[in-house]
C-alpha cells in the first residue's frame, strides 16, 4: 500500500510511471486534484482560511488506494463520454458535408440544364433536317420509277454523246 505525500507522488503512480496512456493518468490525476481542491474549500469554508502544506500532506497521506482506482474509473468514463461526443460531432458534419454536396450538385446540375437543352434542340433540329433531305432524296427516286439500271443508261449514254 502506497503512501502519498503530495500531488508529486500521485502524478508519478498515474503519468509517469504508468503504462496506461498519459492523457487517461492525466485525466485521473486531475480526478484526484480536483478532490483536494474541494477538500480545501470545504476547510476555508468551516475555518475561515485555506489548510496548511502539513494539513494538505497529511490529506494525502490518508488517501487510500482505492482513490486512485476511483480516480482511474472517472477518468475512463469522462474519456469515453468525450470520444463518444467527439465521434457524434464529427458524424454530424459528415453528414452535413455530404448533404450539402448532394444539394450544391443538384443545384449546379439544374444550372447546366438550359444550355444541354439548346445543344440537344439543335442537334434534333439537324437530324431532322437530315431526315428530311434523305426522305425528300427516296422520293425523288420512287416517283420518277428510275431503275438503278436505268439510271446507268442514262448515265452510260449522256456519257457516250
Amino acid at each position: 500500500m502506497s503512501k502519498y505525500s503530495g500531488a508529486h507522488d500521485v502524478y508519478k503512480e498515474l503519468v509517469q510511471d504508468s503504462e496506461e496512456n498519459w492523457l487517461y493518468g492525466l485525466v485521473a490525476f486531475a480526478v484526484v486534484e480536483e478532490q483536494r481542491v474541494e477538500w480545501m474549500n470545504h476547510i476555508k469554508e468551516n475555518t475561515g482560511q485555506f489548510p496548511s502544506h502539513d494539513e494538505i500532506t497529511e490529506w494525502y497521506e490518508q488517501q487510500p488506494e482505492g482513490v486512485i482506482l476511483r480516480a482511474k474509473g472517472t477518468a475512463e468514463s469522462a474519456l469515453k463520454t468525450y470520444s463518444e461526443e467527439v465521434v457524434e460531432l464529427i458524424n454530424e458534419d459528415n453528414v452535413r458535408e455530404i448533404e450539402e454536396g448532394i444539394i450544391v450538385k443538384e443545384i449546379q446540375s439544374l444550372k447546366r440544364f438550359w444550355p444541354q437543352f439548346g445543344v440537344n434542340l439543335a442537334g434534333g433540329f439537324v437530324s431532322t433536317l437530315v431526315f428530311a433531305a434523305l426522305l425528300i432524296l427516296f422520293t425523288f427516286f420512287v416517283l420518277y420509277d428510275s431503275s438503278p439500271v436505268d439510271i446507268g443508261k442514262q448515265l452510260f449514254n449522256s456519257i457516250e454523246d
